[in-house]
């Protein structure tokens, strides 16, 4: 039998995401969503490890599996034989010893979740890895455009800030642009993307140019972490160029505001910004369990 994994919204057709996005629908609610449980995936076993922080990610399949009636365990790698040094490969394959069905993982370093899919039995689950993918996010974004604009199909969505550092970019443009989106970028030289993914998007040069183009504006955090050592980022120029404010928020009360979270308030965006209407910040969460519980179903059902 073949493990089915995700590892890259590579992996998915355009019917597979819209099939995910269709399941996604059915437990959301207008405010929320179902208060209904499953026992659909009663006696599955997920463990969830997560090698760089989350708190979005984590939560919502730690929900997401807990809804269908899975078991889902952390593992911590702060205490573990992780510290003492043990391989990767040492760690999955005691993991999976332990009959788990299903490793949901996070990491830094780009291709591992390939790599871990090619030695074990469990289904491997992309929750995020280094600034290459993030399946997960994508589809629960393109779930959120879709709810309030009720298509994706020739709506127009540029994604602001950090893009060279970003996994969720790279995910999301994909998914987004099959989908039928039309897709630009705005970022300052130093955080602009340079692979060939992005070599054909339209470039906008700061976000008062954007904003009377696009549908939605999807803002992306400057992710320090990976930012080389001589990279130095003028923050105040940077708010002036690419943040949104509450200015473009009155100006352009239609334009959808995004993030994959975590907020950098007052950075990227101004803080009062996070509860208009048109933000859909906090629904983006809602639909990451909702996509999740999906993404597990499609998995572990059969």
């Amino acid at each position: 039998m073949v493990v089915p994994h995700l590892l890259s919204t590579s992996d998915l057709s355009v019917e597979d995401i819209n099939n995910l996005l269709d399941d996604a629908a059915t437990v959301l609610t207008p405010d929320g969503l179902q208060p209904k449980h499953s026992t659909e995936l009663s006696g599955k076993r997920l463990v969830l490890a997560f090698f760089e922080p989350s708190t979005r990610t984590r939560l919502s399949f730690e929900t997401a599996a807990d809804r269908l009636g899975a078991s889902s365990i952390f593992f911590q790698t702060t205490g573990s034989s992780v510290e003492k040094g043990e391989t990767m490969r040492e760690t999955i394959h005691t993991i999976q010893a332990m009959g788990f069905d299903a490793i949901v993982i996070r990491h830094a370093t780009n291709g591992i979740h390939g790599e871990i899919a090619s030695y074990t039995s469990m289904s491997v689950i992309n929750a995020g890895e280094g600034s290459a993918q993030h399946p997960t996010q994508a589809l629960l974004d393109a779930s959120t455009i879709r709810e309030r604009l009720g298509t994706i199909d020739g709506k127009r969505v540029a994604i602001v800030g950090d893009l060279r550092h970003s996994r969720v970019a790279r995910s999301t443009s994909d998914v987004l642009t099959r989908l039928g989106a039309d897709v630009a970028f705005c970022a300052p030289d130093a955080l602009a993307p340079q692979d060939p993914q992005f070599a054909d998007m339209q470039r906008f040069a700061n976000i008062e140019d954007v904003l009377p183009w696009a549908d939605a504006v999807y803002l992306l955090r400057v992710q320090h972490e990976r930012l080389p050592s001589d990279t130095i980022i003028d923050f105040d120029a940077y708010r002036r160029f690419y943040a949104f404010r509450m200015e473009h928020a009155q100006k352009f009360p239609h334009v959808l505001i995004m993030h994959p979270g975590p907020v950098g308030a007052n950075v990227e965006i101004d803080e009062d910004v996070l509860n208009l209407q048109q933000c859909l910040i906090h629904r983006q969460v809602t639909h990451g369990v909702a996509v999740r519980m999906a993404v597990l179903r499609k998995l572990l059902r059969n």
